[in-house]
């Protein structure tokens, strides 16, 4: 029986010498060149760094033209020592001009204004680091799934395969009036039950492929052939222990850096806003044009400086200023809580994975145990000593043993995986 039992090992090991197997990370290249989430969190990012060259193209000069035509009801005169005379030709004119404006001195709006958008800019990263490792996470469950179904399939085709090689038995020992005709009847019923089994899981099978397709952005019914050989050790760092990972997890998990980075924006903008009440200086140059007949000259240049200074605005600045200032402390506490669910979330993995590495090395032991009960049983019964329910029983223990073995193989690749996520490895 250990040669029908195998056969699931078997087909992995061929699996790995097939020339178009996807490896998990052929698959994680894919689901992120395809992903609509990494191309929105992308635009994000994108339209995070226009905010950034904006806020910094507002200490740069700024030029600007402008011309306007004037129609007046009647031409307008000026009298002086009782005479009068008109001031243009006609009763309209032409006005044309070009202004250069350079701010010298803006409270710190700028400099704040600035931050503020590279702070947007690192939060917007940061979101698309966390809708990359979520992406990931989500294409190695169900690339896992899409194997453990596999599996699942070859495990139920063994079964199928022990039960009908038992039932052809039990079969020519009725014909031979070795055995009661309800013995070769029970076999028959079980292989028949077997048989929807492997139906079951073909059919979870079918729905593992067409789920890990649409996840990849692929037709549902596209070809799916996996690489067992999954190349994840190397994800969570060996030489770090539980208390190792978590002070790793708070450094890289860009979650907490996003809440980070989204506070100090807020801290910026309200330094921005207070900055608004206080002076602000600009030098200024321009050129324009007046027609008028009546002037020795129509064009002008001009140089100055201009003071401004919001002496009283009812309080608005000032009130906008603690309201971004009280949404950056709420952030700061929402990082202080995601701190320690972080750390929760690490330990539970990280046990997660010590016991499924404990309930894999039951598992095998309990598949050889089981192996080797079916052949007892089965000598026994081929020797008359035996029971046929004898045999079904080992039977049945074997299909629960190669269960729990796959079940608890690919729950600890999930618990790696898991692990890495929480770790900010992935």
């Amino acid at each position: 029986m250990k040669t029908l039992t195998s056969i699931s090992i078997l087909i992995c090991l061929l699996a790995t010498l097939r020339a178009d197997a996807e490896t998990l990370h052929d698959a994680w290249e894919t689901a992120l060149a395809s992903h609509r989430q990494i191309a929105a969190a992308g635009a994000e990012l994108e339209a995070a760094g226009f905010d950034l060259e904006r806020a910094r193209a507002a200490r740069r000069p700024q030029l600007g033209l402008s011309t306007n035509y004037t129609h007046l009801d009647a031409a307008p005169n000026f009298a002086l020592g009782g005479v009068s005379a008109p001031l243009f030709a006609a009763d309209d004119f032409v006005r044309a001009g070009a202004e250069l404006g350079l701010p010298l001195y803006t409270g710190g709006a700028i400099r704040a204004g600035i931050d503020a958008a590279e702070a947007g800019a690192r939060a917007a990263a940061d979101r698309l680091a966390i809708v990359t490792q979520d992406i990931k996470l989500g294409t190695a469950e169900r690339y896992v799934a899409v194997l453990e179904a596999e599996s699942a399939v070859a495990v139920a085709g063994s079964i199928v395969a022990s039960l009908a090689s038992h039932t052809e038995n039990t079969r020519k020992r009725f014909e031979a009036g070795a055995i009661p005709r309800n013995e070769y009847l029970a076999a028959s019923v079980t292989l028949a039950n077997a048989e929807q089994r492997r139906l079951a899981a073909g059919n979870a099978l079918d729905y593992a492929r067409a789920d890990y397709n649409r996840f990849l952005g692929r037709p549902l019914d596209s070809a799916v052939a996996l690489d067992p050989a999954l190349a994840i050790d190397d994800l969570v760092p060996a030489d770090r222990d539980l208390d190792g990972l978590i002070l790793l997890a708070i450094e890289r998990r860009p979650q907490l850096d996003a809440i980070a980075s989204q506070a100090r924006a807020l801290q910026r903008q309200s330094a921005a806003a207070r900055a608004a009440a206080r002076p602000q200086l600009a030098v200024t140059g321009g050129y324009m044009f007046l027609e008028n007949e009546f002037l020795d000259d129509d064009a002008f240049w001009m140089a100055g400086v201009s003071l401004s200074w919001r002496l009283f605005d009812g309080g608005e600045s000032r009130r906008r200023a603690a309201a971004l200032a009280s949404r950056a402390a709420a952030l700061g506490h929402s990082r202080a809580d995601l701190e320690t669910s972080i750390a929760l979330e690490v330990r539970r993995a990280w046990h997660d994975r010590i016991e499924a590495q404990s309930r894999l090395a039951v598992a095998e032991r309990a598949v050889d145990q089981a192996n080797e009960n079916l052949r007892v049983v089965r000598n026994r019964y081929a020797a008359g000593a035996g029971t046929h329910a004898d045999v079904l029983d080992a039977e049945a223990l074997r299909e629960q043993a190669l269960g729990n073995r796959d079940a608890a193989r690919f729950e600890l690749v999930l618990a790696g995986l898991r692990l890495a996520r929480a770790a900010g490895t992935l």
